[in-house]
């Protein structure tokens, strides 16, 4: 996640409050340490093989050396790609930072917050089958490199990983907050395949799915960090609370900059969620303001020339100033409950680092 200078925006037409410069290292900096920790947990626990330990047990007993064919089985090959396409640990940032903020480190949290991102990763593996996607991240798609079936079973390998550091950590709260958003974000998922191609999507509707789809894990990352701490039942609401409102507004700009960014940013072509059937806030808005655009829109091709007239009409009719507004306020009430919480925190520092992330997200364009 880069930070645009205040002169250049990522929404053409929309001017961000955000003037900060401030770098996503920046706002790790109160928990540089645990974070280290926690990737090289994930790098260790990503390319942890049962293929490759099955095999060396059978073929040694005794640690000699295994082979090279045997040594990088596909579970391995598929892991190292996954650490090629590693993503802005936003979320294992929540829970570090929501720990920290009240006084918890340690193994637990840090293995809470790589079963987030594990669960994070499996979820975009299985997405990226239903969206037949050929990237992630810049570089292939799990499913289009090694097929559906591959992809289908890795990402539940990755989700038992997940689940097992879970187990490892003690978190009898983190536990039960993770498998309900996990089986929200499988609702959300169901929500939004009801609706590919119809162009009948609400703005309560598309609200609804992205609470599922994405805030919810972002809510109990939040939480757990909260919980992992020892806070109180109230303040561990008010941190599920401030993930959620954190959630929703990432949400809502990347579906922003699916119309305004650059394959270079962003690692995916303009208009993705269009070609895929899948309708955003910027576009429900300007179909309630253009309806006469739909059967265009529906006999469209969905090119490259097309998502940019589309974006003009959006600029026309105030539909990204709309949608980046929504996302405005959800950070809004994110950073009251933060400066609410601020005086009694063990480490004020935590939660100028989730103001700031706050504020980040606002002003990101990739």
């Amino acid at each position: 996640m880069s930070i645009i200078s205040p002169e250049i925006s990522p929404f053409p037409g929309v001017s961000p409050d955000s003037k900060t410069s401030v770098s996503l290292a920046q706002v790790w900096e109160p928990i540089a340490g645990e974070m280290i920790a926690a990737q090289d947990l994930y790098r260790e626990t990503i390319l942890a093989s049962p293929e490759r330990n099955y095999i060396h047990e059978i073929l040694t007993s005794s640690g000699t050396h295994v082979p090279e064919e045997f040594r990088l089985g596909i579970v391995e090959r598929i892991g190292r790609h996954f650490l090629g396409t590693e993503g802005k640990w936003i979320r294992a940032g929540l829970v570090l930072l929501s720990a920290h903020s009240f006084g918890a480190h340690g193994p637990s949290v840090q293995k809470v917050a790589v079963a987030v991102e594990l669960i994070h990763l499996a979820t975009l593996t299985h997405d990226d089958i239903i969206d037949e996607a050929e990237t992630r991240r810049g570089l292939v798609s799990v499913c289009h490199g090694w097929g559906n079936s591959i992809a289908v079973l890795i990402g539940d390998f990755l989700f038992s990983k997940a689940f097992k550091l879970l187990l490892e950590s003690r978190s009898i709260a983190s536990q039960e907050a993770l498998a309900v958003a996990t089986g929200q974000m499988c609702v959300g998922e169901i929500k939004q395949l009801r609706h590919v191609h119809g162009f009948h999507t609400s703005e309560t509707e598309y609200l609804e799915t992205i609470e599922h789809k994405t805030a919810a894990l972002m809510a109990a990352s939040t939480q757990s960090g909260a919980e992992l701490a020892g806070c109180c039942p109230d303040t561990v609401t008010r941190f599920s609370r401030i993930g959620l409102d954190i959630g929703m507004a990432f949400q809502i700009v990347d579906d922003i900059l699916d119309y305004t960014s650059t394959l270079h940013t962003m690692g995916k072509e303009q208009g993705g969620d269009l070609r895929n059937g899948k309708l955003t806030l910027p576009l429900i808005h300007l179909l309630q303001r253009r309806p006469d655009l739909l059967e265009t829109i529906r006999a469209s091709e969905y090119s490259g020339g097309f998502v940019e007239e589309l974006r003009k009409h959006m600029l026309e009719e105030g539909s990204l100033e709309y949608s980046y507004n929504l996302a405005r306020r959800c950070t809004g009430r994110a950073r009251k409950s933060l400066n609410d919480l601020r005086e009694s925190s063990k480490n004020p520092d935590g939660i100028d680092s989730l103001l700031a992330l706050s504020e980040l997200i606002l002003s990101r364009d990739s």
